[in-house]
This record gives C-alpha cells, structure tokens and sequence, in this order.
C-alpha cells in the first residue's frame, strides 16, 4: 500500500471521531424533526385551508343529478322514465355572515402563523436548554470522578499510614466512608446525565445516536447586553391574541348580521327528461326545462338562541383579551427576571473563577501538608469537597451566563 495512504489513515479515522454535534446543528435539528412543532405546522396548514374552504361561499356551486325509474309493468302512467339536470346556484346574500366568516377565518390564519412563531422560539429555546443541562451534567460526572479519585489516593495512602501505625482506625474508616459516598455521588451523576440526554434526544424528535458528540459552548463568547424592554411587547404570543380578538369579533358579527338579515340565493336548473335509461323521449311532447328560482329567506325568530350565540362569542372575546393582558404582564415579569438573572450569572462566573483557583490552591497546600504529617485527614477530606463544590460551582455560573442570554433570547425573540 502507498505510503502516503498509510500516513493519511489515522488522521481520517481521527477526523470522523472528532466530528461533534453543536449547539446550533443541534436547533436545526429539532426544527427539522420535533414532534410537537410538525404538528403546530399542520394546524397552521389547517387554517390556511380553512380560508379557503371560506372564499368558497362567494363562489357559485354546480350540481348534477340522474334518476331512471323502471316500471315492471307498463300499466297507465307506470312506463319506464327517466331525467337528468344540472343545477347552477349562487348566493346573493347571506346576511353578510360569509363576509364575516371568511374575515374570521383570515385572522384565525394570522394568529395561527403568528403561534407557529411563536413555538419555533419556543423550541429553539427549550432545545438550548436540553443541550446546556446535558453539556452541565457531562461536566457533574467529571468533577465527581475527578473527587472519587483523590478520595481513592487518599484511602490507599491512609491504609499505608494505617498499617505502619501513623494513622487511627477511626480516620481511615472516615476516609474510607467519604471515598464510598464519592461512588454513589458519581453512580447517580451518570444517571442524572443519560436522563438528561434522553431529553435531549426528544426535543430533536429522537434524532440522536448514542456514539454522536455534543461539541462543547465556546469559552471566550462574549455576553454583552443588548435588549430593549419595548422589545417585548411585540411577541408573537401578543399578536396571535389580538388577531384571536379580531376573529371572535367577525364571528359575533356573522352570527348577529346573518340571522337578523334574510339570505337570498338564486339556482338556475335544466332538466332533461326520457323515457328509457338512454334519455330517448320519441313520445314526449316536452322533453326538456329550464327554470330559474329565486330563494328568499329570513328567519325572525328561533327561540333566542341567535342571541345567546352572540353573548357567547362577545363573552369569548372578552375573555381573550384578559388573557392578553396578563400575558403582557407575564411577558414584563420574564424580562425583568431575566435581566437580573443574565446580571447574577455573570457576576457568579467571575466569583466561581477566583474560588475554583483558591481551591485548587488550597487541595494543594493540604495534601502537601498531610504528606508531611501536619494535617489530618479530615482536613483533606474538607479540601476535596471544597474543591469539589468549588469546580461544580465553576460549571454552573459557566452556563447559567448561556442559559440567561437564551431566556433573554426567547423572551425578545431573537
């Protein structure tokens, strides 16, 4: 084999190991497979239908009809017969009710679109947050490793001690149990963390592999605060209940004008007439009709339930419109906690920064002493669990800065 190809192989193979999911691959993804917003898609599908099955009152309507009578016997006027016709109608007035409706149904399409909007800011949101929980326990499970480790140094270097007489019992039974402990810590982070990737896997419509890599956040992303409060008020929630609002009241309208007013239509007909299955009409004296019938209609009373229809959609409305506003409310109350949670996350990271040098600092320091014989175990035991909490601090202000940009996010719809 070529040389050359020998030398390129292991860089090949590295190279389809080194292939990660990313945060962004990851939202395409759930766009492109999430059960939940396919589903928002086809009632949004729905709605534009729903205009058109509308506009089609405003459209005439043509039917057709054959019927052949048999007779087995052809006593008096009982001989075999036979018609066709074709009947042409359209509506000339409704009471203006297809009017309204057809305008419902436009804004019940807006809101639906403006919903559809509003879930893809939705998922794109929620899979950022199945993303950061699983990079955060990924990190959990190395911290925890890392801390069962030094317990185990620390066991096997106190059983050395133990055995030549220059530590108690009682100090290595205490090592021994925080060394145990350490093992169900780490045995319940790696199921907290295949938990956290099957959730993961969900929220991107089971699009995900067990061998597939989940790329790491960037380390020098800068959060820089850019939002504007007015931002808010435009959301794709707050504009789908008003086109809601706007829908409701083209339904009370076609309710209350289409039942106080009469509905006028007009059918123009032909009928051809036979005296057999073929239509054959050698022996009629007429043996074709056109007609055109004009229908008027208008019902003036139906018990109050015309009425009590038009209370309801008004009542409908009205309820959506407390909606509206509380949304609104809502909405202020999410930014502002956002605001001050993107603020903590990254006055915690700067912190958590210093700890975590301080505390590995101070591991060092004490393990030094303790190979001297000027600290206890305990004492080592109580740097391990600083250093521990300390670097799981660390982990968490690191993504609690992604996860405030990303509410903030969602909340501007950015």
């Amino acid at each position: 084999m070529n040389k050359k190809i020998l030398k390129l192989l292991p860089l090949t193979f590295l190279g389809v190991n080194l292939y990660a999911l990313d945060i962004n691959e990851a939202i395409d993804k759930a766009l492109t497979n999430n059960n939940s917003y396919i589903k928002q898609q086809y009632i949004y599908d729905e709605a534009k239908a729903n205009v058109t099955k509308n506009q089609a009152g405003f459209l005439p309507k043509l039917d057709t009809s054959y019927t052949y009578n048999a007779n087995k016997y052809d006593i008096g006027e009982g001989k075999d017969n036979a018609n066709a016709s074709a009947v042409l109608s359209y509506n000339l007035f409704s009471g203006l009710s297809d009017y309204y409706n057809l305008d419902a149904a436009k804004s019940n399409k807006v809101a639906s679109k403006y919903s559809l909007e509003a879930a893809r800011y939705d998922l794109v949101y929620e899979t950022k947050v199945k993303y950061i929980s699983y990079l955060k326990s990924l990190k959990n499970i190395e911290t925890l490793d890392n801390a069962y480790k030094l317990l185990q140094k620390q066991y096997k270097d106190s059983e050395n001690r133990f055995e030549q007489g220059l530590l108690a019992r009682n100090d290595l039974l205490q090592v021994n149990a925080q060394m145990l402990q350490a093992k169900q810590n780490l045995a319940r982070a790696k199921a907290d963390s295949k938990v956290a990737w099957y959730s993961l896997k969900n929220i991107l419509g089971g699009s995900l592999a067990k061998s597939e890599k989940i790329e790491d956040l960037n380390k020098n992303a800068v959060f820089a605060f850019d939002y504007k409060e007015e931002e808010i008020f435009s959301r794709s929630e707050i504009k789908a209940l008003k086109k809601t609002v706007e829908a409701l009241s083209s339904q009370k309208n076609a309710n209350a004008y289409g039942t106080a007013l009469p509905s006028v239509s007009l059918n123009l007909a032909h009928t051809k007439y036979g005296q057999d299955a073929s239509l054959n009409s050698d022996e009629l004296t007429y043996d074709e009709q056109s007609t055109a019938t004009v229908n008027v209609k208008w019902n003036l009373y139906n018990g109050g339930a015309d009425y009590a229809q038009t209370v309801i959609l008004r009542k409908k409305s009205l309820q959506v419109k407390e909606d509206l506003e509380e949304l609104k409310l809502n909405i202020k109350l999410q930014y502002e906690n956002a605001v001050e949670e993107f603020d903590v996350s990254k006055l915690n990271y700067e912190t958590a920064k210093i700890s975590l040098e301080q505390s590995k600092e101070n591991y060092k320091i004490v393990n030094n002493r303790f190979n001297e014989g000027l600290s206890t175990s305990t004492d080592l035991i109580n740097a391990n669990f600083l250093l521990t909490q300390a670097k799981q601090s660390f982990d968490n202000a690191f993504y609690d800065r992604f996860l405030a940009k990303a509410s903030l996010d969602r909340i501007a719809e950015r």
